[in-house]
């Protein structure tokens, strides 16, 4: 029993060694191959060398136009999202200069419901004539809208000037600044009895007089519409910078500031002639 099984595991052995001997030899490859077998692989050895050398030539001739289409497509791509977001920001500030513009105008606002203003228009400057300052320009408001020749302009900051043109659709305003421009003013204190005129020159600067020579004027003192003539009581005018007094003359001279900014205008507050009467 003992014999049968060493014999056994001589044969397992001998069977292993076999085994090995084989998987040996296949994997270091035949010894010996057919003359048709070099020749072919002569043959085909120069040709496979030649298709990856070409195969190389045109990936590196096609890699960088391929990646040039993907650069501009790409710096299309970030094109459009920069158009997109300069469009955003545009939008943006538009409609923070619409609510700067509707935020100006609060003034104008409060005036109207002090005096119990209830048909007052708000238009936009759709043309001013050339030159830094406003002193003409147009509104895309009208007769249609009930604006009249004399409506009062006004905005936010003070009295801005005077319809002097209207058609259905637009109309025209002559500012305080104009060289043809007059307006009744009186200092802005506890009495109504400093009176006076101011007109424009065309300039930063308006320049009138006080009808009374003995009149209290202070610079600082701010000035307001009297209700004399074509503009009603109480809208802010400006500031007064410098007080003349000049002894060949009997009236008080005075330069005076307008309160709005006559070189940037947006946005008006229309009040008809019709209404300012009331």
């Amino acid at each position: 029993m003992l014999n049968i099984f060493k014999r056994k595991i001589m044969i397992v052995t001998i069977v292993a060694i076999i085994l090995l001997v084989i998987i040996g030899v296949t994997f270091e490859g035949r010894a010996n191959i057919t003359t048709v077998e070099k020749v072919v692989g002569n043959t085909l050895t120069p040709a496979q060398k030649f298709l990856k050398l070409g195969s190389k030539f045109v990936s590196d001739l096609i890699d960088p136009v391929i990646n040039v289409w993907r650069l501009d497509e790409e710096n299309e791509r970030l094109r459009a999202e920069n158009v997109k977001l300069q469009n955003d920001i545009i939008k943006l500030k538009l409609k923070m200069q619409e609510f700067g513009d509707l935020e100006s105008l609060k003034g104008a606002l409060n005036y109207a419901k002090e005096k119990g203003i209830t048909d007052y228009i708000t238009c936009n400057v759709i043309a001013k004539d050339p030159g830094n300052w406003f002193n003409i320009f147009t509104i895309d408001g009208g007769l249609k809208d009930g604006i009249t020749k004399h409506s009062t302009v006004l905005n936010g900051d003070g009295l801005i000037g005077l319809v002097f043109e209207v058609g259905d659709t637009w109309a025209k305003v002559i500012t305080i600044i104009d060289n043809r421009s007059r307006v009744s003013f009186e200092i802005l204190s506890e009495t109504d009895d400093n009176i006076g005129l101011i007109n424009g020159n065309g300039d930063a600067l308006l320049r009138g007089y006080m009808f009374d020579p003995e009149a209290k004027v202070n610079v600082g003192d701010q000035i307001i519409t009297s209700g004399l003539g074509l503009y009603p009581k109480g809208i802010l005018i400006g500031t007064i910078k410098d007080v003349i007094i000049k002894e060949d003359e009997l009236l008080e001279h005075i330069e005076v500031e307008p309160s709005v900014n006559l070189k940037k205008l947006d946005r008006v507050f229309v009040i008809s002639k019709s209404n300012s009467e009331d």
